[in-house]
């Protein structure tokens, strides 16, 4: 168990596809001794055949995150999740891991309006900076930004307490952004 005078910090930062969470969240652990930017998409993308189901393949990435999360936490460490949700289910399972854990929950959300995501994921379909990018541009792309936008506000409207962070800046700006707010409670 790691000494730490302040509890460990799950930070879940949720936003649509292109909105830089995984970016935004790598950034953030590595200023953290021991921070585990956990990308679920890896997880997922190591599975065998993972893309003939998305729905098991999606439900088995989250037992494993999960219990990764859980781990990392009791061990002491800050776990920094760049994911988007679209469902307030694995939210909630997310938050009850950190009560269990004595952890910190902070909750994020990057905002982008329809035509900014749009670009940025016309932008990353041509020149995506990591495999899961590409990957997972088979299933969503510049045409589904309207249903992204409207799932983000949905889930807003049942978490309150979830933080805005507008994405449309630079990532320098979103990142001190976001490094403010988890230092904030």
């Amino acid at each position: 168990m790691a000494e730490h005078s302040e509890p460990p910090t799950l930070l879940l930062l949720n936003g649509a596809p292109g909105s830089g969470k995984s970016t935004l969240a790598a950034l953030l652990a590595a200023e953290r001794p021991l921070a585990l930017a956990l990308d679920i998409d890896s997880i997922k993308h190591s599975l065998g055949e993972w893309d003939r189901d998305l729905q098991a393949s999606g439900l088995q990435t989250r037992r494993l995150a999960v219990a990764m999360i859980r781990q990392h936490l009791t061990d002491g460490h800050d776990v920094v999740l760049g994911q988007y949700l679209a469902r307030t289910a694995f939210l909630e399972e997310l938050e009850r891991v950190a009560a269990e854990c004595q952890a910190r929950f902070v909750e994020a959300v990057l905002i982008l309006d329809e035509e900014t995501l749009a670009q940025r994921l016309t932008a990353r379909r041509a020149a995506p900076d990591r495999p899961e990018q590409a990957a997972n541009d088979r299933f969503v792309g510049p045409q589904d930004v309207a249903d992204l936008v409207r799932s983000i506000e949905n889930v807003l409207r049942y978490r309150p307490n979830a933080r805005r962070l507008d994405a449309r800046g630079s990532r320098s700006s979103v990142f001190e952004e976001l490094r403010r707010l988890s230092r904030q409670e």
